[in-house]
This record gives structure tokens, sequence and C-alpha cells, in this order.
């Protein structure tokens, strides 16, 4: 009888690459959590310190400072971190405003011809430039558009004047629109007699829409000291202050009252924050370096002990002196879990007496030391924990080609096998041939 030489044969040699299959299967499984694992922990220390860079970069701080106005209707204010002790009344003079000439077009349609000739001419800043109107003839036809003319007219000027055709009610008008605010935006225009519109832009530009002028504000009061500015917005009216103005007061308004100062409160909502991403940081390391028992999984970098030392390592930076001061003698201390907590009455109470500021943001302070002992686990070139997800990746690498290589052991046996079974069936058939030699 002979049998299935094929099937023996496959049967046969999985089974003697099954055990190494399984145990680099199982390699790979775990590179793959601990790689997962290792990545949670970066993250968790990314967000620790991305929460620490919103206190650490330029015009920011620790320090929150409150910003109240008696009325929102004619200022909005934009304020950095650290500003405070200001006490200001501002009233609005008068708002800032581009200049704007308008006269009325012969014609309700774009492409109908609006000069055959002249020059049409601006002023503005002392300058005076001239447009030969033929020029705007785009396509050489003698006679230049509505259309043509403003098209040619906002080129030559890239924007600083624009113009812009205007339909309202079966009537078609043509605009003209400084860029900027300021009275220093105003201009002039005219037109020879040539182009037909001498009279008409002589006494809309005598007449204009909107006069360009300054924004004016008075401190103190109505009658206070006057400032101008060019545009509603005053930057740095105060170092780290800008102020833009949304409508001028009426005259006996009462002036609008500003005052910006330390917010104490949410200071400690601030820190808080901190807090908060450094203990979301120390339960990540701790649930995954877990050590295991009855109720509770152990950890797949139980066995890590450098990721292990990470939450002592962050410990001791709150632990530490600084310059003579404690985190604790600020309400913030590490309990027995390992995780930060923050006495906000403590806070507030020693806030009074330490420069918090300069503690937690300032050179050799709790926040440099932060940044620069988490560098050294997330860097992207040199980070301790980039370096050991780099030797995992080797690792599966080398494991992988392994499997690889399997694939050709598979087939080795295979064929040693797929022999050895079709030389059984030639003998068990031979072994037939001759039996029934013997048959009666």
């Amino acid at each position: 009888m002979n049998v299935d030489a094929v099937q023996l044969a496959s049967n046969f040699a999985s089974l003697d690459v099954q055990p190494f299959e399984f145990r680099y299967n199982q390699k790979l499984s775990m590179i793959a959590s601990k790689t997962s694992a290792i990545g949670k922990v970066k993250t968790a220390l990314q967000s620790l310190e991305n929460k620490i860079y919103e206190f650490t970069k330029s015009s920011s701080s620790l320090t929150q400072t409150s910003t109240l106005t008696s009325s929102d209707d004619h200022i909005s204010l934009s304020v950095d971190s650290g500003v405070n002790d200001i006490n200001l009344d501002i009233f609005v003079q008068q708002m800032a405003s581009n200049h704007q000439v308008v006269f009325d077009a012969n014609s309700v349609d774009s492409n109908d011809v609006m000069a055959s000739g002249g020059v049409f001419s601006v002023t503005q800043g002392g300058v005076t430039t001239d447009i030969n109107i033929m020029d705007a003839d785009t396509d050489v036809s003698g006679d230049v558009t509505y259309s043509e003319f403003v098209s040619y007219f906002n080129n030559q000027f890239d924007g600083s004047i624009q113009a812009t055709l205007v339909k309202s009610q079966g009537a078609m008008k043509v605009l003209f629109g400084s860029e900027n605010e300021g009275a220093d935006a105003a201009f002039t225009l005219s037109a020879d007699a040539a182009s037909g519109w001498d009279t008409v832009v002589a006494t809309s530009s005598a007449a204009p829409m909107q006069t360009a002028q300054d924004a004016v504000i008075a401190l103190g009061g109505e009658f206070g000291t006057q400032l101008t500015n060019s545009s509603n917005t005053f930057e740095s009216l105060i170092d780290g202050v800008d102020l833009t103005l949304a409508k001028a007061n009426n005259a006996g308004d009462s002036a609008t009252k500003i005052e910006i100062g330390d917010d104490i409160t949410a200071t400690v909502a601030s820190l808080q924050e901190f807090v908060d991403a450094y203990n979301s940081a120390v339960t990540e390391i701790t649930n995954l370096t877990a050590s295991g028992n009855e109720d509770e999984a152990r950890g797949v970098l139980a066995s890590d002990s450098a990721v292990r030392s990470i939450e002592n390592q962050l410990a001791s930076i709150i632990r530490d002196d600084y310059n003579g001061t404690r985190l604790f003698e600020l309400g913030l201390e590490i309990d027995r879990d390992g995780k930060l907590s923050l006495d906000s009455s403590k806070f507030e109470s020693a806030a009074a007496t330490v420069d918090f500021e300069t503690l937690f943001t300032g050179s050799d302070g709790v926040f440099e030391a932060f940044e620069s002992k988490l560098e050294t686990y997330i860097d992207f070139s040199n980070g301790s924990l980039n370096r050991r997800i780099d030797t995992l990746d080797n690792e599966k690498s080398r494991i992988n080609d392994a499997l690889a290589a399997l694939d050709t052991r598979y087939e080795t046996y295979y064929n040693r096998y797929l022999s050895q079974f079709s030389q059984l069936n030639s003998l068990s058939s031979q072994l037939d041939s001759v039996s029934g030699l013997f048959t009666i």
C-alpha cells in the first residue's frame, strides 16, 4: 500500500521547523510589545516636555496675569505673559481710516468704453503718478473699457491703491481706496480734458467718500495726553501690550479703564497643568514596569531597569535644592506612589516671599533641569529611549531574517522526506509485485 508522500513530507518538515517558528514569533511579539511600551513612555515624557516649554519659550512665563477692562466696546488688548502693574484710562478720540474716492460711471457694463485717450493722475505722499489711459488698451481696439482701466490701474499701484467697479441698483461706480490706514495714505485724483473725466474726477476727489486719518487716543481721559498711530493697532503701547481700537468714544463718554496684574489663581492653575503632565508620565512608567501580583498583571517593561529608573530621576529633580529653596516649601511634594501634588494654599502663601518665577523658569531652575533630563531620554538622535527602540528594531530584523531562513530549511526537510517516502512507495510496490507471484 502506497502512502501520500507529498502530504507526509509536508507534515514532517513542518514539525521540524515549528519549534523554531514558534520561538521566533514569540520573540517578535515581545519586541512589538516592548517597542509599543517604550513609545508610550516617550509620548508621556514628550507631553511633559511640551508643557514645560509653554512656560519657558520666548515671551512666556509661569506667572499668569489678569487683564480687566471696564468695557470691550472701544478697545481690545493683547498682553504678553509677565506684564503686570498696569493701570490706564484710555479714551478713543478717533479711529484710523483709509482714503476712499468714488465717482459714477457712464455705464452699467464693465465692458463698455470708459475713454479713448487722455491721462489719469494720482498724487499720494507728495508724489504724482501719471497713467496714460491708452496703455490699458489690452485688446488694441483703440478704446479702453472700464474693466481694462481698473485692471491696468491696479497693476500700476500694486495694491497700495485699489480700484474697484461697484454695481448697485442698476448703477455702476468706480471706487478707489488706499490699502493702508492713516493720514499718510491720503491721495488725490485728477484727469485731463482729453480723457473726458476731468470735471467728474476733480469733483469726486475734492469730496472723498472717506478721508484717511490717524487713530488718536487720549491717556487719562477725554482731554488727556494724546497719542496718534497710522493704524488702529497701537503695537507695544506699553512693553508687552498691544492695543487695538474697535470704536471711537462719544464726547462725554467715560474712558475705558485697563488693569493688568498678577493672577495668582491662574498661576496655580498653570502650575497644576505641569503637575498633571508629570503625573501622567509617572503613571505610564509605573504601569509598564509593574512587577505584577495576584491582582495586577506584570508590566511589559518590568525587567527594564533603565525605564524604571526614569521615575526616580524625575523625582530627584522635584526634591532638589534650588538656591536654598526646596519645592515642598511651595507646596509641591512627591507621595509614596511617586505622584506629585500641589498644595495651592501653601503655594499662594509662599509666593509672597519666594521668587517662584526665577525658581522655575530661570537659569538652573526647575524647568531647565527637567528639560535637560528629558532630552537624555527623548532626544531624536541620542535619547536613550530612541536607542532602545533602534536596538529592538535591529533585533526584529535579525529574527525576520531567521524566519526567512526557515523557509530554506523547510524546503531541505521537505525534499528529504519526500525522497524517503517516495522510496518507501517504490519499495512497497516492488514487494506487492513479488507477493503476487506466490498467489494461488
